[in-house]
Parts: C-alpha cells; structure tokens; sequence
C-alpha cells in the first residue's frame, strides 16, 4: 500500500479521531462508531486497494491507491445527500451487527488489508477494538452470505459518491 493511502486508511481505523466531535454516538453491543469495506484490486501486475469508509457522525470517504504523484485519490461526503448518508448508515449498522463474526484486535493493532486481488476486507471500529473479515468478492455479491449487506451497502455508498462527483456545479466566476 502507498504511504498516502495508509495514512487516510489508519485515520478511519482509529476511533480517537472522532470521539471529540459532536454527534459522535456509539452503536451496538460493541459501540461500533465506523466501518469500512477494503477491496483489493488488480492494476495490471500491481494490487492496488479502494477504501469506502463511513463512521457515526455521517462523514463517509472513498480513498483508492492511484499512479499520481501522492499514490492517492478519492472523494469526501455525506453531508447534505440524503441517499449516501442512508446507504453509509446502514453499512454501519450491519457492521455493528456483524462483529460477533469478524476478528478483535485491540484499538492501536495493525489490522491487514485484503490478502490478494479479488479479495474484501470488512471493518468494524470501536474505541476499544478493531473487527475484521476478509471474504472473496463472489461470496459477498451472494446475498445467502451474512456480510452481504454490509457489502452490498458498501457498493451503494460507491455509486452515490460517483453521482455526487459529477453532479457538482462549482460556483459561477464572478
């Protein structure tokens, strides 16, 4: 992973970033306050990584490793569209759901990333804890599968933050 990428990706796994501002609220038995799903995707012969991520306040980001300069683009957003802030509550919620199922590392623990092309990385975070699962792509999109909906979640967030990028109309030049 580029430095950049894992910088804004250690950001949204450290629930120390969010806990002071207003509105921050916990869910779930293990007070869930973000949750990202990390794909790793194939780029010729380089794995390059995508990072949807969403927490408690309604602040959603799209990071993805790119061959810029910094290694690093993406999208912030939430406030104000009504649809991604729905879609990225729910992928919350069915992470706070899901913990029971995922691997606990303590706050502060490296946490992996997806182990090879194809694969998912789902993540929970507490103030106490990170929860993780990896899972191949196909077996997300089979909705038989319990981390569907999380995933599934997570590719609305995806679409929403696409709509929201090419319907902005930056103000008029004066």
């Amino acid at each position: 992973m580029k430095p950049a990428y894992q910088n804004m990706r250690a950001f949204w796994l450290d629930a120390k970033n969010m806990q002071s501002r207003k509105g921050f609220i916990e869910i779930g038995v293990e007070k869930i306050v973000a949750a990202a799903v990390e794909m790793a995707l194939a780029d010729g012969d380089q794995t390059k990584h995508l990072l949807i991520a969403t927490n408690s306040l309604g602040d959603s980001s799209l990071y993805f490793e790119n061959n810029s300069k910094s290694g690093l683009g993406g999208m912030i957003g939430g406030h104000g569209n009504e649809p991604l802030q729905e879609a990225a509550a729910h992928m919350l919620a069915y992470a706070a759901k899901l913990t029971a199922q995922m691997t606990k590392v303590a706050a502060g623990t490296e946490v992996p990333g997806p182990s090879s092309a194809g694969q998912v990385m789902l993540l929970a975070v507490s103030q106490e804890a990170v929860f993780y699962k990896e899972v191949a792509e196909p077996e997300l999109r089979n909705p038989d599968c319990p981390f569907y909906p999380m995933f599934a979640y997570s590719q609305q967030v995806i679409g929403l933050f696409k709509v929201q990028g090419t319907s902005y109309n930056p103000p008029a030049k004066s």
